[in-house]
């Protein structure tokens, strides 16, 4: 049976601990989905608000960001109060211009994928859909973003493009995105329970 874990403000302030010096930085269970919707909340930003930062060439794992892992997650809990976070994502939105915490907190059924600017900690979006129900919380404690994202360049040199921790398959684990030259890039998942990364 599926123990659902609520990611409280506690767990998010332990959380930045050791997500600071990654890039302000940075983890989805849950079923498939039922229905789907995309709504944005009244009090979502228009992407022109967001804050001048780096550009989409940035690599994750040496800049860092105004808003941090922690205010992020702590923005997420604002906007949808007791509800689990099934992924996180740190990934530059072209439609923004603009780095952002991509945030997906689940209550109940309801989904809320939340964008939240790196540099002003606006909530750019927060897009909504169906899921089943015991959503299962991703732990960024567990193993935190500046340690598995050493670990997976140190498989693949290079520079990281984007990141995200979530559940797939069960396993809870990082996928970066890192490019190796020119525009190629190369995908590498990192195993929160064991720390092992691979190449996908």
């Amino acid at each position: 049976m599926t123990t659902t874990r609520k990611f409280g403000t506690s767990l998010v302030c332990a959380a930045a601990a050791g997500a600071l010096a990654l890039s302000g930085c940075s983890s989805g269970g849950g079923g498939a989905a039922t229905t789907s919707s995309s709504s944005s909340s009244p009090s979502a930003t228009s992407p022109s608000a967001a804050a001048v930062g780096p550009g989409p060439d940035a690599d994750l794992a040496t800049t860092t960001f105004p808003v941090a892992l922690d205010r992020a997650l702590a923005v997420a809990d604002e906007t949808v109060p007791g509800g689990v976070v099934t992924k996180i994502e740190l990934d530059f939105e072209r439609s923004a211009n603009a780095w952002v915490w991509k945030v997906d907190s689940q209550k109940g059924t309801e989904q809320h994928e939340i964008k939240v600017d790196a540099q002003s900690a606006r909530v750019v979006a927060d897009d909504r859909d169906q899921e089943s129900a015991n959503p299962v919380a991703v732990d960024p404690r567990k193993l935190t973003p500046k340690d598995a994202t050493a670990k997976a360049t140190a498989l693949v040199r290079g520079s990281v493009a984007k990141w995200a921790l979530e559940f797939d398959d069960g396993v809870q684990r990082y996928s970066f995105d890192i490019r190796t030259s020119g525009s190629a890039t190369q995908d590498v998942y990192v195993d929160v329970d064991s720390g092992v990364a691979t190449i996908n």
